[in-house]
């Protein structure tokens, strides 16, 4: 790969903050913050970075990257213009609050080249991936079945804030 790309991190909350000290731990410097202002996290550590307002100030950059670490409900508003605009896109999970415009996302990304994961850090757990080859090499004969559940207890998710408030507590926010 090697040198620097210019970054848009949409959200900074605590996954936005986190995508943000990763990049700057690695040497990425070329980074612009997209702030809507409602964050709940103390600004100290985005003093002296590039901070705009709208999202098309930020696509006027020509960004290579987008990341989207806003809440759920959002999330489309975000990565469809990104992908329109030719942007690769690290999108957390889940990709929507709704399956109403993800189909459009897809086609736009497949219009105009732009490559989108989804932030999923469970799909390299050890365990699963062990799980998986397993499958994959017929070990464990054909699945008829398979169920998973991840949960937290919202109170100690984010203990620095109130869960009945927050984002993931919120329906209309894409939380439960």
């Amino acid at each position: 790969m090697g040198g620097s790309m210019r970054t848009v991190i949409a959200g900074l909350g605590s996954i936005g903050r986190r995508h943000l000290r990763n990049l700057l731990a690695i040497g990425e410097s070329d980074i612009v913050l997209l702030r809507s202002g409602h964050g709940t996290l103390p600004d100290a550590e985005l003093s002296g970075l590039p901070t705009v307002g709208s999202l098309s100030e930020a696509l006027d950059g020509r960004p290579q990257a987008v990341i989207v670490a806003n809440p759920t409900a959002y999330h489309l508003d975000v990565a469809l213009p990104a992908a329109e605009a030719g942007c690769h896109l690290l999108l957390e999970k889940p990709v929507s609050h709704s399956m109403a415009r993800v189909a459009v996302l897809a086609a736009a990304a497949a219009a105009s080249g732009s490559r989108i994961l989804v932030g999923f850090q469970f799909r390299f757990h050890p365990a699963l991936r062990a799980l998986r080859q397993l499958l994959s090499d017929g070990a464990l004969g054909e699945p008829l079945h398979a169920g998973a559940h991840w949960g937290e207890h919202l109170p100690d998710w984010h203990p620095w804030e109130d869960y009945r408030s927050s984002y993931s507590a919120r329906a209309d926010l894409g939380g439960g």
